[in-house]
Formats: structure tokens, C-alpha cells, sequence
């Protein structure tokens, strides 16, 4: 079943009055659609964004990422309402309907389409099936990530990467939740000193801080393999000292877990504060992979990532764990503290 959130009539979202496959509910007062029990974890939820403050939708899209993890949910603009549609993909959306196609008037198929395309994305591929069986081993000579080319060339600083080029990178995700850590009026301060710790400990890796929102970061490594090496060395240990780390550095009481994800692709290049317009599936990939399959305490690599960048004496630490929207991923193992 499709279910829609909004305040309007089925007419203003391009929907007929006679649809009997999706459903237009109103939004309850306290935000929380999900508590709406006839909703199951295999129904789509579309939300209507056109009459929303930016602090309602800023909760109700809270609420989305943690009660439906995994799930299919997307957003409806029927006014164009959103600057920059990528940013709601970056928060694990799996659709977006803007108002053109409003206009033109949705039916069935369109939905269909979406929830057909996410579903086989999830779905594991038999590559990837052979290689969780095959714990361990070495990876085919024609994976992925065995025919990719690094350039040897030292890495001549972010400035010689021009604005609005197309060029590959590593992309390193990171996430600590010192939201729900740290009061309002605390969570900035603790925020910079959390962006502190990571452009040093990544220094060695020539990491750029490209995006930056409330709990996670994500850094771009350049394509170099001693620069993917110096990132992978310094994410494992930011996750073994993250006792420390948060106690010591970032004055948060209760220690938390980092979580880190990495994965290889090209995209378009903009300067950090100016990535508003980037569309990329490099980009859509490594937050879904950050936000939904990266597990806390980890560092969890795609399979687009070569295997030469794997520190030799640390590459027993990784293993195969299947896939993830169709490429195979290994996470590291969890530290334990005594």
C-alpha cells in the first residue's frame, strides 16, 4: 500500500479521487506517522513537503530515518518547495516526486517503478552471494575494484581540483551520534571539537571536510593509494581510541561509538559550504551505506574500494559481510573493551 502524508486533497499531489492503491492521510499533530499502526514495514510512505515548517519537517524526517531503517519512503514537492531535492537522498530517501511530474499527474506505475528500482538495488546479486560464502578470499580478478586504476602521482593539494570537475575520489563517511549526547546549547561547541578531532587524525590522509551535517561527516580522500591507506589507518584508530576520544577531546560524559564507511566512485567537485548542487551516485551511495548498512564500532568498506589500499597487516581485520544496493561490502571487526 502506498500511504501519502498531507494536508491537501488527492487532486493538488497529481493523484485521481478514485486511486484505491495509494492512500492520502493526514499528518497527527505530534509528527510521529509512523506510530499510525495500519502502516507496515513493506508499505511505501511518500510525505507532502509543500505545507511543512522547516522545524516540522526537520523532526518528521528524524523520525523517518530512525523508525524506518531499511524501509521505502520518499518525498512529494508539489510547489518545488526543496533547494536542493539531493539533500533528502543524503537522509536515506528513497524517491523524490517534484512538481513537474505532479503536474503531469502520478499513477501507479510511477510508484511501482521507484519501489521496483530500490528493491532490486537491495536485493543481494549472485557475485556478491559467492563472495559472503567465500569468507576470506581472494577477490575476482574481474571485480570492480580490481580494475581500478590509481594514479601514482603524489597528490598536488585540493586547489588543483577545479570546481565543477568530475573526478574520482575516496569518500569517507563518519558518524557519531553526540546529538542526543549533548544538550542545544552545547552541541555546536562539542560539533567543532568533534571537527577537529577528524581533520587531524585524517591530516596524514589529505582529507577535505566536504559535507557537513548534525551527526555525520564526510571527507573526500584523494584518489592516491597512500592517501586511502593513511585514511583507512586513521579511521581504525579513531574507533579503538573512541573511549578517549569522547571523554577526553570531546567532553562527552558517556562514551559513544564512531561509525565509518568508505567507498570509491567519481563526482562532481564544489567546494565544501557550496556541494548544494551535487548529484552524484558516489555521493547517494556512501551516505546509504553510512546511514543504513555501517554498523557503530566499525569501519564498513564497499568493494568499489581497491584492494591494494588495504593496509597489508590490517586487511585480516575485514571481512565479507554480502552486500549492499548491489556491491559487496566488508566491515572491519569490533573492538572490545575491557
Amino acid at each position: 500500500m502506498i500511504y501519502i502524508f498531507s494536508s491537501q486533497k488527492p487532486a493538488s499531489l497529481g493523484l485521481s479521487d478514485k486511486s484505491t492503491w495509494a492512500k492520502v492521510l493526514q499528518l497527527p499533530h505530534n509528527m510521529k506517522i509512523l506510530e499510525i499502526s495500519e502502516i507496515q514495514a513493506n508499505d511505501q510512505v511518500y510525505l507532502d513537503i509543500s505545507s511543512l515548517s522547516s522545524s516540522e519537517l526537520k523532526k518528521i524526517l528524524g523520525s523517518l530515518k530512525k523508525s524506518r531503517p531499511g524501509s521505502f519512503w520518499g518525498i512529494i514537492d508539489p510547489k518545488g518547495a526543496a533547494e536542493d531535492p539531493a539533500l533528502f537522498f543524503f537522509d536515506s530517501a528513497c524517491d523524490y516526486i517534484g512538481p513537474a511530474l505532479v503536474k503531469k499527474g502520478l499513477n501507479k506505475k510511477r510508484f511501482d517503478i521507484a519501489f521496483s528500482n530500490i528493491s532490486k538495488a537491495k536485493a543481494p546479486s549472485s557475485t556478491a552471494k559467492d563472495q559472503s560464502q567465500s569468507m576470506g578470499k581472494q577477490k575476482s580478478a574481474t571485480s570492480p575494484s580490481s580494475k581500478v586504476k590509481l594514479p601514482t602521482s603524489k597528490f598536488e593539494g585540493w586547489k588543483s581540483i577545479h570546481s565543477g570537475a568530475t573526478a574520482p575520489f575516496f569518500f569517507l563517511f563518519v558518524s557519531l551520534p553526540i546529538k542526543s549526547q549533548a544538550r542545544e546549547a552545547a552541541f555546536n561547541a562539542v560539533k567543532n571539537r568533534l571537527r577537529d578531532v577528524l581533520q587531524q587524525a585524517l591530516s596524514n590522509a589529505d582529507a577535505l571536510l566536504w559535507m557537513d551535517k548534525e551527526n555525520t561527516c564526510l571527507f573526500l580522500v584523494p584518489a592516491r593509494a597512500p592517501n586511502a591507506m593513511a585514511a583507512i589507518e586513521a579511521a581504525l584508530k579513531v574507533i579503538l581510541n573512541s573511549r578517549i576520544i569522547c571523554v577526553e577531546k570531546l567532553g562527552i560524559s558517556h562514551p559513544v561509538d564512531f561509525t565509518f564507511a568508505m567507498h570509491y566512485g567519481k563526482t562532481l567537485f564544489r567546494a565544501p559550504g557550496k556541494t548544494g548542487s551535487v548529484v552524484s551516485e558516489a555521493v547517494n551511495y556512501i551516505y546509504h551505506l553510512g546511514e543504513k548498512q555501517a554498523e557503530a564500532g566499525r569501519l564498513t568498506i564497499s568493494d568499489e574500494v581497491p584492494e591494494e589500499v588495504l593496509p597489508k597487516g590490517l586487511r585480516d581485520l575485514f571481512s565479507p559481510v554480502g552486500d549492499f544496493e548491489g556491491i559487496a561490502i566488508r566491515h572491519s571487526k569490533r573492538f572490545v573493551y575491557q
